[in-house]
C-alpha cells in the first residue's frame, strides 16, 4: 500500500451562510482522514484582502498556512466528505477534470487546454513548489478581479492556465472528486461529492439532508 504523505487540509469558508454545515464538513473530514482541517474565515484574512472576491482567495493559500506546510489538500465549502481520501501521489499538483461538457467547452475555447484537460478547482492537492503559480494568480486577482477576461469562471480558468503552463497535472479519478450533478456512476464509491453545479439555498438543503442521513446511519449501526 502506498505511504500516505503528509498534508494539511484547507477550506476557504468566507461568509458561509450556514456555519453549522461548515463545521460538520471539517469535523467529518477529520473523522475520516485523521487530519484537522484548517478553516480559513473572513476574520483570518489580512485587511488588504477584504475587497478580493472569495473565489480568488485561493491565490493566498500558501500565505495563510504555516510556513512548514509542504502540501495542501484544498476542499471547497460545498463539498461533502463521504469516505477517506486514498494515498496521495507525491506530485506537484493533482486534481480531477471538470464535468465532461465543461471540460470540452474549455478545451475548444482555449488552445492551451486542447491537448490536455481542464481541472475543477474545488478540490486539489498542491505541493509547495507550485507556490509561484499562486503568486501569479494574486497579481491577476489584484489587477483584473473577476470582470475580465474570465467573467464566468472566476479564478478557475487563469488558475488552470498558470498551473498547466508549469506542471503536468496528475489527474484524479472522479471517484475521489465527484460532481453531484453529472457523475452519477461514480456517486456510490465517491470520497468527496461536490455540489458545484447546484446553486442557491438548494445546495445547503442537500448538505443538511445528507448530514442527517449519515447521522441516522451511525445511530442504526
Amino acid at each position: 500500500m502506498p505511504r500516505m504523505l503528509e498534508y494539511l487540509p484547507v477550506m476557504l469558508s468566507i461568509d458561509h451562510p450556514h456555519p453549522e454545515i461548515e463545521e460538520w464538513v471539517a469535523t467529518r473530514f477529520e473523522a475520516l482522514n485523521g487530519r484537522a482541517v484548517k478553516v480559513i474565515r473572513r476574520q483570518d484574512l489580512p485587511a488588504e484582502l477584504a475587497t478580493i472576491q472569495p473565489p480568488y482567495l485561493k491565490a493566498w493559500l500558501w500565505d495563510l498556512v504555516p510556513l512548514e506546510t509542504q502540501r495542501i489538500v484544498f476542499i471547497d465549502f460545498d463539498i461533502i466528505p463521504l469516505r477517506a481520501l486514498p494515498a496521495i501521489p507525491d506530485v506537484p499538483f493533482a486534481a480531477s477534470t471538470d464535468v465532461q461538457w465543461y471540460d470540452d467547452r474549455m478545451r475548444s475555447m482555449y488552445p492551451a487546454f486542447a491537448k490536455a484537460h481542464y481541472f475543477n478547482a474545488g478540490f486539489f492537492v498542491a505541493r509547495r513548489d507550485t507556490q509561484p503559480c499562486f503568486e501569479q494568480l494574486k497579481s491577476f486577482a489584484l489587477t483584473q478581479g473577476y470582470d475580465t477576461p474570465y467573467p464566468t469562471t472566476y479564478e478557475q480558468t487563469p488558475f488552470n492556465h498558470l498551473i498547466q503552463s508549469r506542471f503536468s497535472i496528475h489527474w484524479l479519478p472522479h471517484t475521489i472528486h465527484c460532481m453531484a450533478h453529472t457523475d452519477y456512476a461514480e456517486l456510490p464509491d465517491a470520497c468527496f461529492v461536490h455540489l458545484a453545479g447546484i446553486r442557491g439555498e438548494l445546495r445547503w438543503i442537500i448538505m443538511a439532508m445528507v448530514r442527517m442521513a449519515l447521522a441516522a446511519d451511525l445511530q442504526m449501526d
